[in-house]
């Protein structure tokens, strides 16, 4: 859990107690590359800790993907209504690669932040964090030209670009296959 532990320190310290505590309600996944591990209208009861690999948050609509996160090693992912208010997610999370992923059921992380501090203000400080960027990348897609959002991309997902389908990068930043190749042909 090398990457786990060094991304969740990074957002705040959490002791050696708190830690073992959460790794004994975990359990181990090796997931192939194009699985869901959340699918869109499914409530799903757990949160995955990405050991190794790449996954995407994706929203279906029409016949349509939309893009809407990545998260990669060290990171979390879960279906958000699913965790914040025990609905069927509206996102789907597919892997990307080849994943080694660490879960706990949501339950068990909710009691874990009751009886853990540590745990608890990590979970704040990074759901805060992870707000804040959706936020300017919000922002970003309504204000920025194409080529400033691919900017603000590339610094806010360093590595990224070239471990994913340049399309899924593409609907991300809102913009079309081609507008990125463009871009990406100018640097």
């Amino acid at each position: 859990m090398k990457n786990i532990w060094k991304k969740a320190c990074a957002y705040y310290p959490i002791s050696d107690n708190a830690r073992q505590a959460m790794l004994a309600e975990m359990h181990i996944m090796r997931v192939p590359r194009n699985t869901y591990l959340v699918q869109s209208g499914v409530l799903d009861h757990n949160v995955y800790f990405i050991e190794e690999g790449i996954t995407r948050s994706v929203f279906h609509k029409d016949g349509t993907d939309t893009t809407t996160w990545f998260s990669m090693e060290g990171d979390i992912t879960f279906g958000m209504y699913s965790l914040y208010h025990n609905m069927p997610s509206v996102e789907s999370v597919e892997t990307l690669t080849d994943c080694t992923i660490y879960v706990i059921p949501i339950e068990k992380l909710n009691t874990l932040y009751t009886q853990y501090i540590d745990i608890a203000n990590w979970g704040r400080v990074l759901h805060q964090e992870t707000n804040r960027i959706m936020s300017h990348i919000f922002v970003e897609r309504l204000q920025l030209s194409p080529k400033e959002r691919y900017e603000c991309f590339l610094t806010h997902f360093p590595g990224l670009l070239n471990r994913v389908k340049l399309k899924y990068v593409a609907e991300f930043l809102g913009m079309s296959i081609y507008t990125l190749s463009r871009i990406r042909s100018t640097k």
